[in-house]
């Protein structure tokens, strides 16, 4: 099947799929099948309007890099049950900050968001 033509909308041989499809009309192409004898009319369409992602960020491998980081928990002396909870789960104590370090992830999947100490 060969395209014959392509046309913009409003131009000729377009307006009565602008009256159906308006502004999602992208493109109107004509089409022949030159063994079957047929013409076909096909059309092009916006069928979704979202927000461009922002250039240059990645917000998977950018949640993935945060999850990663090492972050300090504040956790006190007498929670020796939420110690141990940690510990099991790779963190470290940190006894010149007097914190534990363990990967962000790791802290909010235990849910331990908010004894997370921002640097």
């Amino acid at each position: 099947m060969d395209v014959v033509k392509t046309l913009k909308p409003g131009k000729n041989g377009t307006k009565r799929l602008v009256e159906i499809y308006g502004d999602d009309l992208v493109a109107v192409r004509y089409r022949l099948d030159s063994k079957r004898q047929l013409s076909y009319t096909t059309v092009e369409l916006i069928i979704e309007r979202k927000p461009a992602p922002d250039k240059g960020i990645n917000r998977t491998a950018q949640r993935i890099y945060q999850n990663r980081q090492t972050v300090g928990l504040r956790i006190l002396r007498h929670e020796t049950d939420l110690q141990r909870l940690v510990k099991s789960h790779g963190a470290k104590w940190q006894p010149a900050r007097q914190v534990w370090l363990m990967r962000r992830g790791d802290a909010i999947k235990l849910g331990l968001s908010e004894r997370i100490i921002e640097p």
